[in-house]
């Protein structure tokens, strides 16, 4: 009986045993899947993306073209304009910037045809004269913000930035009038190609001798603005008039030829020479001349730096001009900045030897 009990349990634990070893083992689980790559480039993307807008962020010129379109460097105020225009560029985080020179109004209407074409994003305009209106004009129709410095042109601008020629004219010439007592003789010199300036000078110069009736007036007219100009066409004029009081120019560069011609003629009789814009040399010449009361008005070529300045706070979205206009000047959106008389008694106030012009 033991030995057939003793029999069953062993063949129970042989039945047991064999169970157990055919039962498969478990597996072991899987590891934790890895993200798919498609998610990490994503993740990628997104960075760029940040990355890009952190480098252009809104009100930024990265992407911004603005040219600078002036006369060529016919005589040194220009001369100076150009500097201090390239000038300000080097100074300016933008795209595209570029200073163009032209040679006359025909060559610079084609470059405003072509900035048009060019489709960018603001012009800075010295224009050569009035006679660029209707180009200037075709800028402002064609969605391009238009900044003019100095000379005038017919056209909706964004604004105009210069001296005041107004009170060049009227200041030297109420100076020049007083000086030689309300009478006497005085020659003028205008140059009527370079359009408003000339105009706007030479116009409230007659302006101010309304009010002196015993003064008469002789009147020169040159082609261009230059040295030589002004040596030639009053040299003329001291051999036509045996008597002159005073001399009324609308250029530096016209009062030094005035003066050359002065001294050639060997005549003693001029009193005053004024000139417009403050040169250095004709600054040194107003210290340095003691028989003839030399003046001068400012009109910094350094004001297109301030034109460009009031282009760029535009294409940034960030200033308003409306606080900068002249409300007394017959025309809309034109800042003016007003002159400063230079004789002797302050002329060592305005000497810079480093000037470029």
């Amino acid at each position: 009986m033991k030995k057939r009990i003793s029999s069953v349990i062993a063949l129970m634990l042989a039945v047991a045993l064999l169970m157990t070893a055919c039962t498969p083992t478990p597996a072991a689980p899987d590891p934790e899947p890895e993200a798919p790559e498609v998610e990490e480039t994503v993740d990628v993307e997104e960075d760029e993306d940040d990355e890009v807008e952190e480098e252009a962020p809104v009100g930024s010129l990265a992407d911004k073209d603005l040219v600078v379109l002036t006369p060529s460097a016919e005589h040194g105020w220009i001369a100076g304009v150009i500097f201090f225009a390239e000038e300000a560029g080097r100074g300016l985080d933008i795209g595209n910037y570029r200073v163009i020179t032209s040679a006359s109004v025909a060559e610079q209407a084609g470059q405003l045809d072509e900035v048009i074409d060019q489709g960018v994003d603001a012009v800075v305009l010295f224009p050569h004269s009035d006679e660029l209106s209707h180009a200037a004009q075709r800028v402002v129709d064609a969605g391009i913000p238009l900044f003019v410095f100095n000379r005038n042109v017919d056209a909706d601008f964004t604004l105009r930035l210069l001296g005041s020629n107004r009170l060049i004219g009227r200041e030297s010439a109420r100076f020049i009038a007083e000086g030689i007592g309300g009478e006497g003789v005085v020659a003028y010199l205008a140059v009527p190609a370079v359009g408003s300036t000339s105009e706007e000078r030479i116009g409230y110069f007659h302006e101010v001798m309304q009010d002196f009736p015993d003064i008469e007036l002789v009147t020169m007219t040159s082609t261009a603005i230059s040295i030589e100009e002004g040596l030639s066409v009053t040299a003329d004029m001291l051999t036509a008039n045996p008597h002159v009081d005073a001399i009324f120019t609308i250029d530096d560069s016209l009062s030094i030829g005035a003066l050359q011609a002065i001294r050639e003629a060997d005549r003693t009789d001029i009193q005053f020479i004024n000139g417009s814009g403050g040169a250095q040399i004709y600054l040194n010449m107003i210290r340095d001349t003691d028989d003839i009361t030399l003046l001068t008005a400012t009109f910094a070529a350094s004001m297109i730096a301030d034109t460009i300045a009031l282009a760029v706070e535009y294409l940034e979205g960030r200033r308003d001009f409306d606080d900068l206009f002249d409300p007394d000047f017959p025309q809309a959106n034109v800042i003016i900045i007003p002159p400063t008389i230079i004789t002797r008694d302050n002329v060592e106030q305005f000497l810079a030897p480093d000037s470029p012009w």
